[in-house]
């Protein structure tokens, strides 16, 4: 009978988090395909992640675990749309510049190689 009330309230904390995201998939569009997990977890250092389109919410209260479905979810949705967009432009710039600097070099050990 515990087992059964317990498995009740997984379900029903699942689903209420099922439902809040996709209220939030209606305020905030962004990504169709993100999902939530609820797995519960007392010892846990986070309190939730997203690891590919899936959303982790390991608080056990289920208030808790609604409040950090929202935290991820925006969280993933500034990191997606500006974190890793600017991250991605940074990398190209470096990369460009390590080429200029390795012309750069080349020349100039080219002109001291001839010098000595």
């Amino acid at each position: 009978m515990v087992q059964k009330t317990e498995e009740r309230r997984l379900t029903n904390v699942q689903r209420a988090l099922e439902e809040e995201l996709a209220r939030l998939k209606r305020m905030v569009p962004f990504e169709k395909a993100l999902t939530v997990r609820w797995t519960p977890r007392s010892n846990s250092k986070i309190s939730g992640e997203v690891v590919g389109d899936t959303v982790y919410v390991y608080h056990e209260n289920a208030q808790e675990a609604m409040n950090t479905l929202k935290h991820e979810y925006l969280d993933c949705l500034l990191t997606r749309k500006m974190v890793e967009p600017l991250i991605a432009m940074v990398n190209t710039f470096i990369k460009l510049k390590e080429r200029e600097i390795y012309k750069e070099k080349e020349q100039i050990v080219s002109t001291l190689s001839k010098l000595i």
